[in-house]
């Protein structure tokens, strides 16, 4: 039993994907540590507006979903909406930095960050699980495999409100920069 476990689709997807969102945290902070090293503190700022432009572009996959966007296979743009979601999160996260002197972008920070897990596991794991249960029908580890599509069908019902509370938070974020900024 521990092998078939072991070699479940929850050990062949949810690893490589714990992986990529581990190196997402990894790189952030190295990265943020080279600029505060190199004295380019500085670029941090602009990295929210170009993380936020990545996350903007990604929302193009919903668009394509519900058919706004009518050309294009639904596959690229599934693959665009997970790399841009990635870059952006990664390019945020260093914006973010290791700062506590406000409430708001941490709540936005950490909500981004569950969303982003939340992607990983739902639209490539999920996916991905159901392909491959499908062609392993008949498999003596077909009990890890149904247990893992079946919790893994539900990731929308925390995916989506998630992705709206955060869409708020950063709104408010971005309203406040404006609305405290020094405009001398």
């Amino acid at each position: 039993m521990e092998t078939e476990m072991q070699d479940s689709l929850l050990m062949r997807l949810a690893l490589p994907l714990l992986f990529s969102f581990t190196m997402l945290v990894v790189l952030a902070l190295l990265f943020d540590y080279f600029l505060h090293v190199t004295g380019f503190v500085w670029v941090g700022r602009y990295l929210g507006v170009t993380g936020t432009l990545f996350l903007l572009f990604s929302f193009v996959y919903s668009a394509r979903k519900r058919k706004l966007v009518r050309s294009g296979p639904i596959k690229t743009f599934l693959m665009l909406h997970c790399r841009g979601g990635w870059v952006g999160t990664l390019m945020l996260l260093v914006h973010s930095g290791v700062h506590f002197n406000a409430l708001l972008p941490w709540a936005a920070t950490a909500l981004m960050v569950i969303v982003t897990g939340s992607g990983h596991v739902g639209q490539y794991i999920y996916g991905k699980a159901r392909e491959e249960m499908k062609r392993g029908v008949g498999n003596e580890k077909l009990y890890w495999d149904t247990l893992t599509v079946r919790t893994l069908g539900q990731w929308r019902k925390v995916h989506m409100p998630l992705v709206s509370l955060f869409l708020g938070l950063a709104l408010l974020h971005i309203l406040s920069i404006f609305f405290l900024w020094n405009w001398r």
